[in-house]
């Protein structure tokens, strides 16, 4: 059975009904190239862990001594002729491959935060083409309601230009106005066609449609304190930094172990044709008197601040990120009480302005009332979306992948 047409329903099937922002996620982060790169950077640190903890293979020497050019292969012209095999087998005197395999173990442990961090930005990402496809559809919304509306006083002006002089001038600009409102409606429309383009770059992933809401988690009611502590204690940044600490600090001791020198011992079995077989046992030993050893400490010590220091300068990067991020939603949420403070009010006189026109008030007048109220809900869309993004910039610092 061809397996291609099931491939094919399948794909169709996801691209189809997989558009909640749940599984948008979870199928975004399960085909993310740069995401499988790094789990097979993980299988093979993990391999390296055990080969840098294991002995180094013996090695197995034959040969002969002391060859005649005459006579090569004649073994009985002088004492020193013999033919011989030998073994020989580095051994370490202290715990260096221990500490070489437990590096290996920290750098798995950086890899896995890599992961981490690389999850929350794919989350970050799809999360925040939901949130513009989200509000471009409450914008077009209102704005496919008041251009609906607005035909209304089109006709209006229209059978009014032939009595009153003004009304000709009110049609034109009316005109204009439909005209604006329609670009802005293409506008947001681009907007959600963008939002699907970023989540099949992220993703690999087509969508028709976004079915689902980004909830907003309303950051604003938590304090600044409780927000810095789950950094502390959340962010993949922060624990992929203290990784590299350890890597850097095991780096050090085994930098350390390393100017103790290892030895190696030789055992040889040796054949003489007329004479006596012997055995040989050496043991030899490298002297470090270029300290190079040494300086590798030092160097490796000065890497280990240079993780110290960066781990410090990531951590208020972060915390000064996530304070300007927090300051920001308050402001926001204080305009935004401001934008929906001034539409009660437009509502307020749209209402009076309603009662009026039995009693000769403006029709024209009622009509620009309702201009300005979609001006408001628009600026207030506006304003909600930009919480939005807020709050899924504070996730993205806080390490959250839902």
């Amino acid at each position: 059975m061809n397996p291609k047409p099931i491939l094919l329903f399948f794909c169709i099937t996801l691209s189809l009904h997989a558009q909640t922002l749940r599984e948008v996620i979870d199928y975004s982060q399960r085909h993310n190239y740069q995401l499988q790169i790094l789990q097979e950077e993980s299988e093979i640190i993990d391999r390296e862990a055990d080969i840098v903890g294991a002995w180094s293979d013996p090695v197995l020497q034959a040969g002969m001594n002391d060859i005649q050019a005459v006579q090569p292969l004649s073994r009985n012209v002088e004492a020193m002729q013999n033919q011989f095999i030998t073994l020989s087998q580095a051994i370490p005197l202290n715990n260096r491959l221990e500490i070489a395999s437990d590096v290996e173990k920290e750098k798995l442990l950086v890899v896995e935060q890599k992961k981490e961090i690389l999850s929350v930005n794919i989350a970050f990402g799809v999360r925040k083409a939901f949130i513009e496809a989200q509000f471009a559809q409450s914008s077009l919304s209102i704005l496919d309601r008041y251009i609906s509306f607005l035909k209304r006083p089109m006709d209006l002006l229209v059978n009014l230009s032939a009595v009153e002089k003004n009304s000709v001038e009110k049609y034109i600009t009316t005109q204009l106005l439909q005209k604006t409102y329609q670009f802005k409606r293409e506008a947001w429309l681009r907007n959600i066609e963008v939002a699907k383009e970023r989540i099949e770059l992220i993703g690999n992933l087509k969508i028709d449609n976004f079915s689902d809401e980004v909830v907003l988690k309303n950051y604003h009611y938590q304090t600044l304190e409780e927000l810095l502590s789950l950094l502390d204690m959340n962010s993949p940044e922060l624990h992929m930094r203290d990784a590299l600490k350890n890597v850097a600090n095991h780096e050090i001791e085994l930098a350390q172990a390393k100017e103790q020198t290892d030895f190696t011992v030789t055992g040889g079995y040796y054949q003489r044709f007329d004479r006596n077989d012997y055995v040989s046992v050496a043991v030899s030993f490298p002297l470090y008197i270029h300290k190079k050893q040494s300086n590798k400490t030092v160097q490796a010590m000065k890497k280990s601040n240079i993780q110290n220091l960066t781990y410090e300068q990531t951590k208020v990067q972060l915390e000064q990120g996530l304070k300007i991020t927090f300051h920001q939603l308050q402001s926001l949420y204080d305009e935004l009480k401001i934008l929906e403070q001034s539409g009660v009010k437009i509502n307020q006189l749209i209402s009076n302005a309603k009662s009026e026109l039995a009693s000769g008030g403006s029709l024209v007048h009622y009509y620009e009332l309702f201009t300005k109220r979609v001006n408001n809900r628009l600026a207030i869309n506006k304003k909600r979306l930009a919480i939005a993004l807020n709050e899924n910039q504070i996730d993205q610092l806080l390490g959250v992948t839902q």
